[in-house]
């Protein structure tokens, strides 16, 4: 009987050392650092594509403001015809003493959310930025607009005003 016990406790006392020789190598600090630089590499990564997710929805919301600001221009009498610079997220119009200028912004969104979170982001945050500006870069006027037609109607009274003052 009490070599039972014996052999028990040398048992309970072995049981224990593994047990704790176990869990001291999961919690190794070499462990500790490499799965914190992984979970630091999936967020960074997980922010460069919402960033390159930015990039690609202003251009793509964009396309349609250039595609008409081409046919306004077009429209136009050759002497007031102006220039037009795509910077994918951003439209320059350029006429000889002034500007009109074209940004589309996203004005809140997760970097770390997934694609569903920064597409209903867009649904809800998105604009564009409209600002006429004088040669040296002053503001003349700036409007806002949320979808792409509105910000076609906006672009056409910009240039309007600048083309028949």
């Amino acid at each position: 009987m009490y070599i039972n016990i014996l052999v028990g406790i040398i048992v309970i006392v072995l049981v224990v050392w593994i047990v704790r020789d176990f869990l001291a190598s999961l919690k190794s600090p070499a462990r500790i650092m490499k799965d914190e630089l992984e979970q630091r590499r999936e967020r960074q990564e997980q922010v460069a594509a919402n960033i390159e997710r930015l990039r690609e929805t202003g251009s793509k919301k964009m396309r349609p403001v250039l595609r008409a600001l081409k046919e306004m221009n077009e429209a136009l009498p050759e002497e007031k015809r102006f220039t037009l610079e795509n910077n994918h997220d951003t439209v320059a119009i350029i006429f000889e003493k002034s500007y009109v200028e074209i940004t589309y912004r996203l004005t809140q969104f997760s970097l770390q959310g997934d694609a569903q979170d920064f597409s209903d982001d867009i649904q809800s945050h998105q604009s564009f930025v409209i600002e006429r500006k004088d040669a040296e870069g002053h503001v003349i006027a700036s409007r806002e607009a949320v979808t792409e037609e509105e910000t076609i109607r906006l672009v056409a009274r910009e240039i309007a005003a600048v083309v028949e003052p």
